[in-house]
């Protein structure tokens, strides 16, 4: 219902705001009406309290002409211009929905996801019952298909999303099998609803920078908005991790928060593993008499949207976090292409942190030989300043681009220069009293931000440059003290266990060394059509050599499912714990691996590892060591204490 006056086209805040000053409607329409209703609210709250006080009316209608007309609107416009639907689209049956996307809560959003899912499949089916002949072989079967996603490609790209596969139609690398899953995705509407929501959350951040929402002096780094859903995300999913145990076939319970939080999600445990790493490449360095410097690089002033001292950047282009972001990358990337023409190799850590205005700038902690140090500033100082060179023209504005520190050992060590800057993008550990240099808050209380800033826009904190991977450190960890056959692999298993990261790039290969020439590599399971879109689905499964044969070993040994706890199952289910959806983490190892570890665990106890022991110990029977007995559970041979001394007795 509309109240009597009110303008039929009236939005949500101008129709509030009606009610306060009805006379300055039209004068205020021309500059809120553009705005989206949760951006306009915002703007209409202060309008109000400046029209309730002293010369209310003058000043109000004074905010509007100079703050917004002035200064918001235009930026606003910039940053609405990019995510605009193409002309003619008003036609669409959800063109009304998906013009106000960034206003839509999740119902809507559902809502419209089914809408366009429904729009593709239609189209889907226009585009089947328009072809009048079977298909004569498997070929033109698989062009039709590819002609199908095609289609519904472009129509997708049509109102400003990406298809999925879509880079393999631009390469011309797409397949059969790839187009059939796109075509699924596109026909989803719960894959919609993700997309959707993924583009509404970029696009409300987006505009909330552009009209200085994100800057010190209003929320830094992120918006109140934001942090807000990022602090109500990470209660949410708290409150699920406690209601779920995982259990394994053997009827085993752990809390799913137990898992969680004794994994690198755990922010303590990420800190004190980067720590880790970081302290390896140092000792590294060190050991080789290589020096470190620590470099900072930052994006031209077209890319910041606010000022440190506050007051919008003229020059803004209108860029996102993630446009800066790629910037950075592209500047990395021609620094690396020339460094390795120059035959010069490097190793080290980025840490991405954003300003205060959320524009990400980095910085980097590198070791590389002594004679290479002048080359390699020449080459990132020259390839981090030469856009927008013309803006550098004080000293000031030359160090805000590049900047570099010489590692002086007399100062402190090297990791003690990125500490501070790993533990302020995390939790803020050990950062009490610290300011913020910024924002001039505390440090441990920016950490939010920070982490809820990278989360909104999916910026990757943390990159380590050079060296070996860690998601075969953290596989090999899961061996514990297993010894392995071949010298080799079990050097790099024997320094992963112990947690010394020197050893165990050192044992892979050394800090420099090539993907291909590394010694243990990540094995995995590929399971084919193994996800609701017929996609192939590949998961880790162990370790193994490429110069070993037959050297794979499974780190993942016991399958666990995610079921409701105990307490909270409901009772007319007659839930006993023994069935449930397997969960993301699970790993269906190979009977070969499963035995092999198994024949490696017997020798370690001194046994020969032959078959029938093996066999024994799988059907659930035990072998007799010392005064106690081994058992097979979850796995991992275990000691059952005071059973008979047979040396073989079947299962109990």
């Amino acid at each position: 219902m509309f109240a009597p006056g009110v303008p039929r086209d009236a939005t949500i805040t101008e129709r509030r705001l009606w009610h306060v000053n009805p006379d300055d409607y039209a004068y205020r329409s021309q500059y809120l009406h553009e705005m989206p209703d949760w951006l306009a609210g915002y703007f209409g709250n202060r309008y109000e309290t400046l029209f309730n006080g002293v010369n209310g009316r003058r000043r109000a209608n004074t905010f509007l002409r100079r703050t917004i007309g002035q200064n918001v609107l235009p930026r606003l416009r910039k940053v609405m211009t990019r995510y605009a639907l193409p002309g003619g689209a008003d036609d669409l049956p959800f063109w009304k929905m998906l013009s106000r996307l960034p206003s839509l809560e999740r119902p809507e959003l559902k809502q419209l996801g089914g809408k366009i899912a429904a729009w593709l499949a239609q189209a889907f089916y226009d585009y089947t019952d328009s072809i009048k002949t079977d298909a004569s072989d498997l070929n033109e079967l698989d062009r039709r298909t590819i002609a199908a996603f095609t289609q519904l490609g472009e129509m997708v790209g049509y109102i400003n999303f990406s298809a999925p596969y879509w880079a393999m139609i631009e390469n011309d690398t797409i397949t059969a099998r790839h187009a059939e899953c796109g075509i699924l995705r596109m026909m989803a509407p719960a894959w919609w609803y993700l997309r959707l929501k993924r583009a509404r959350d970029l696009q409300r951040e987006h505009m909330a920078i552009a009209v200085g929402q994100v800057q010190k002096a209003a929320s830094a780094y992120v918006s109140r908005k934001s942090l807000g859903e990022w602090i109500d995300q990470k209660k949410r999913n708290a409150e699920f991790f406690k209601k779920f145990d995982l259990i394994n076939e053997d009827g085993d319970r752990i809390a799913l928060a137990d898992q969680v939080y004794g994994s690198v999600a755990n922010p303590a445990i990420r800190r004190c593993e980067l720590m880790v790493r970081m302290r390896g490449f140092e000792d590294i360095a060190n050991e080789q008499g290589m020096a470190g410097e620590f470099y900072t690089i930052t994006a031209p002033s077209r890319y910041h949207a606010v000022h440190s001292k506050g007051g919008f950047v003229s020059q803004w282009n209108g860029a996102s976090p993630q446009d800066t972001q790629r910037y950075l990358c592209n500047v990395w990337a021609k620094t690396r292409a020339a460094l390795s023409r120059a035959g010069i190799h490097v190793f080290g850590f980025r840490v991405v942190e954003p300003h205060h205005d959320g524009t990400p700038h980095w910085h980097m902690l590198l070791f590389m030989r002594p004679q290479d140090v002048e080359a390699v500033r020449d080459i990132i100082c020259f390839h981090a300043r030469i856009a927008d060179s013309e803006e550098l023209q004080t000293p000031h504005a030359l160090k805000a681009r590049f900047h570099v520190e010489p590692i002086d050992p007399d100062k402190g060590s090297a990791t003690g220069y990125i500490a501070k800057y790993i533990s302020k993008n995390i939790d803020g550990f050990a950062l009490d009293g610290e300011t913020d240099d910024e924002t001039g808050e505390n440090l441990r209380d920016m950490a939010k931000s920070v982490s809820a800033w990278a989360s909104r826009w999916r910026i990757r904190q943390f990159q380590q440059i050079g060296g070996a991977p860690v998601t075969v450190w953290r596989e090999l960890r899961r061996l514990r003290d297993l010894q392995l056959t071949d010298n080799r692999m079990d050097a790099v298993l024997a320094a992963a266990d112990v947690g010394c990261w020197a050893s165990y790039t050192q044992a892979q290969g050394g800090a420099l060394v090539a993907r291909r020439d590394l010694v243990v590599r990540l094995a995995y399971e590929i399971t084919e059509q193994g996800n609701e879109y017929a996609e192939a689905v590949q998961r880790v499964q162990g370790v193994y050599s490429p110069f070993v044969p037959d050297s794979s070993v499974c780190t993942r040994l016991v399958k666990w499912a995610k079921v409701p706890k105990l307490a909270e199952a409901p009772a007319e289910a007659g839930f006993s714990g023994g069935s449930a959806a397997p969960w993301s983490s699970v790993n269906n190892c190979t009977e070969g691996g499963s035995r092999r570890r198994l024949k490696l665990q017997l020798h370690r106890r001194g046994f020969a590892g032959s078959d029938e022991e093996i066999d024994i110990l799988k059907r659930g029977g035990g072998l007799a060591y010392g005064r106690s007995a081994l058992i097979y559970k979850n796995g991992e041979l275990k000691e059952k204490p005071d059973e008979p001394q047979n040396e073989m007795w079947p299962g109990w």
